[in-house]
């Protein structure tokens, strides 16, 4: 499932939960790149972002390919967390925020990571992507102390 597909599903999700609501023009969607590192067996935390959007969708993506695979989403009616999420070590939300915890990070986890959420506002709604790339490290590389930058903010 591509980036198009995954934006049309979170379209329909908007249609259909938010009723009346306008999609805003692709022009005024924002994008943020992040880059997180990992050991394999650690606990991480990707964000998207600081504030808790009205919908979301966290989809994963494997090097080397365009295959965007579910991972958790908020359609409005609670969290719900896909099968795939197993395969990448213990995968949860923290309440009440669109946060992806990965306790236990496999070796199977690197990745770009993309949240998609959409703010509606009493302006004009806005979406933002946040495309998050998970490099796992030896504990060689962990041992000269490269490690990953904190999150950016809204």
């Amino acid at each position: 499932m591509g980036i198009a597909r995954i934006f049309l599903l979170l379209c329909c999700f908007l249609l259909v939960f938010v009723h009346g609501l306008d999609i805003p023009d692709p022009d005024e969607i924002e994008y943020i790149r992040q880059e997180v590192q990992a050991t394999v067996n650690s606990t991480v935390h990707l964000y998207c972002g600081s504030h808790m959007p009205t919908l979301f969708i966290w989809v994963f993506s494997r090097p080397g390919t365009e295959r965007n695979e579910p991972l958790a989403y908020n359609h409005g009616q609670g969290t719900k967390l896909m099968a795939l999420a197993s395969t990448l070590g213990e995968i949860s939300l923290l309440t009440n925020t669109t946060t992806l915890v990965i306790e236990g990070v496999s070796d199977e986890a690197e990745g770009v990571y993309t949240c998609q959420a959409l703010y509606d506002m009493d302006e004009p709604p806005k979406v933002t992507f946040y495309y998050t790339q998970l490099r796992l490290q030896d504990e060689e590389e962990r041992s000269r102390g490269s490690g990953s930058p904190p999150p950016e903010s809204d």
